[in-house]
Parts: C-alpha cells; sequence; structure tokens
C-alpha cells in the first residue's frame, strides 16, 4: 500500500501513521477525530453562551478565547488529516485548503488573547 494515514496524536514529537485499515488504532484515530469535534462543538457553544452574559468578566471571556482557540486548531488538524486521505484526483485544483484558514483563524483568536493578557 502506498498510503499511511497521518493519526492525530505525535509519536516521541513526531507524526505517527498506521496503514489504513479496520484495524484498533484507526478505529482509535477515528475516535478521537470525533471526540476533537465533538469538544469543539461544545466549547463554541459554552463561548457563544457567555456572549450572551452580561455579568461574565474579562477573564471568563479570555478561558472561553483561548478554548475556542483550541478547538479550531483541533478541528483544523482533523480538517487536515481526512483531507489528506482523500484521492488526490478528486480535489479540483482551486480548492480552499480549509484547514489552513482554520489555523489562520486560531492564531488571531490566541493573538487577541494575548493582547488582551497584557
Amino acid at each position: 500500500m502506498n498510503h499511511l494515514r497521518r493519526l492525530p496524536w505525535e509519536d516521541e514529537g513526531r507524526a505517527a501513521f498506521v496503514t489504513p485499515g479496520d484495524g484498533i488504532v484507526n478505529a482509535v484515530a477515528d475516535a478521537m477525530e470525533a471526540n476533537m469535534i465533538e469538544t469543539a462543538r461544545e466549547d463554541a457553544r459554552r463561548a457563544l453562551a457567555l456572549t450572551d452574559d452580561q455579568d461574565a468578566s474579562k477573564a471568563e471571556m479570555l478561558v472561553a478565547l483561548r478554548y475556542v482557540a483550541h478547538a479550531v486548531q483541533d478541528v483544523a488538524l482533523v480538517a487536515d488529516l481526512r483531507g489528506e486521505r482523500l484521492p488526490a484526483a478528486d480535489a479540483p485544483a482551486d480548492e480552499v485548503l480549509w484547514g489552513a484558514k482554520a489555523r489562520q483563524i486560531s492564531q488571531a483568536l490566541r493573538e487577541v488573547g494575548r493582547r488582551n493578557d497584557a
């Protein structure tokens, strides 16, 4: 098999890979990706609810921002990983790389959080 699946974790600081298939490592990776997406949804719901709370403090908003920024990074990773598994012939040449865009948004959110900490 020519293609390996990159996993949503690292092994001693390096990307980890597995042969695609129905094995336990692939099942764990699928479950981890699903959990990352669901956690991101929950963090987004909590952050949106916090924006409606007029009594929310700056500290609470910053914590929510950090959670959302982390969630964006996780979902961008899942998008990248799943994109890597798509056949190259199926992707149009002018396709937007959503994973890269999500990482840019996450970095911008983190920068806003850092400025507000200062």
